[in-house]
């Protein structure tokens, strides 16, 4: 990885905080609440289910944490947002690695580990519930901690570190909130171009959603003059046997769509056609409570809200208007390789 450049996303951060923080719109960005045990709240857990001197397996001890800690099924299939592996598989997983550096564990085979003479001694005045702090007391974890994250980069500058995540969670969260201010960034740069250029986004978004036929046919049907209350009508599929209708407002942040906007939204898919039932509602904006109530309660239409952070998302998820600059690749080690040996 080029250091150098996620030190600089790192030290962003403060300002994302801040950011999110001053709006209050916590929950609203990539990242979302993971409500379940943090990988240093296993340590205490796995060192003592450790103490019986067997040999165990990851997949014995993520069992056993699983039921330990209550965590419904649903808990224990949440896969993290690689979809490749579920977070109590991360987080275990992390957490037997932790203590091995720490010398309270020892490797004994693939995925197999066993207490050492060390975490016999020290299970014995280990608190229930330890932070990952309290490995720093050993030596050996000491140093493994100064080789992943160490004080300060080449600049000089502190290099931050959440001991609550692991190394994969810190990767995520990184990327998720480089994505978050891509998305913020894009949301403000929205609402400074002209009606008519936005309405060109629009289009190009949905082309990618896989809605419309062609991009000529689009661009006759959205932003026409008096569309009275409706910017376009898109074909569903390939033979415009169904349709959708379309409204996209460009608003400024502080001007949030209101009820009354629904409504003439819905009394424009009345007029229209007796067979418009489908619409979705596009704004650089937000929209108001009351605004989504309408539209949720409105049983003749099915009514798409999407708001200004949604369609970036979407316009980044199909690059439309964002571009890729650089690509990492995680590895990890093959231990298939070495059993094949």
């Amino acid at each position: 990885m080029n250091i150098r450049y996620l030190l600089e996303v790192i030290k962003t951060y403060s300002w994302w905080r801040k950011w999110k923080k001053m709006k209050g719109n916590k929950g609203e960005g990539w990242m979302s609440e993971i409500n379940l045990p943090k990988f240093d709240e296993f340590l205490a857990p796995i060192l003592k289910y450790a103490n019986d001197g067997k040999e165990h397996t990851l997949s014995e001890t993520i069992e056993a944490m699983s039921n330990q800690f209550n965590l419904s099924e649903e808990d224990r299939n949440l896969l993290m947002p690689n979809g490749k592996r579920t977070y109590i598989y991360d987080r275990i997983a992390w957490a037997i690695t932790y203590l091995v550096q720490a010398g309270l564990l020892v490797r004994t085979g693939r995925s197999k580990y066993k207490i050492s003479d060390r975490g016999k001694a020290e299970v014995k005045i280990i608190p229930e519930k330890i932070s990952y702090r309290y490995l720093e007391k050993f030596e050996s974890f000491r140093k493994f901690k100064e080789s992943q994250h160490p004080k300060k980069d080449l600049t000089g500058h502190e290099i931050l570190y959440n001991g609550e995540l692991t190394p994969d969670e810190e990767i995520e969260e990184i990327f998720n909130k480089r994505q978050d201010i891509l998305a913020h960034d894009l949301l403000n740069y929205l609402t400074t171009i002209k009606p008519s250029d936005f309405e060109r986004v629009v289009i190009d978004t949905l082309l990618l959603l896989g809605y419309g036929r062609n991009f000529k046919e689009l661009a006759k049907k959205l932003g026409q003059p008096n569309d009275q209350g409706i910017d376009g009508e898109i074909p569903l599929d390939k033979l415009g046997l169904e349709k959708i209708y379309i409204q996209a407002k460009r608003y400024s942040t502080e001007h949030p769509v209101t009820s009354s906007d629904i409504r003439d939204f819905i009394g424009a898919l009345t007029t229209r056609s007796p067979n418009a039932r489908k619409g979705v509602f596009i704004t650089t904006s937000k929209f108001t409570r009351e605004a989504k109530e309408i539209a949720k309660k409105d049983t003749n239409h099915s009514i798409i809200l999407i708001d200004g952070l949604e369609l970036a998302k979407l316009m980044i998820e199909y690059n439309v208007g964002v571009r890729e600059i650089k690509e990492y690749t995680l590895k990890e080690l093959d231990k298939d390789y070495f059993e094949s040996l």
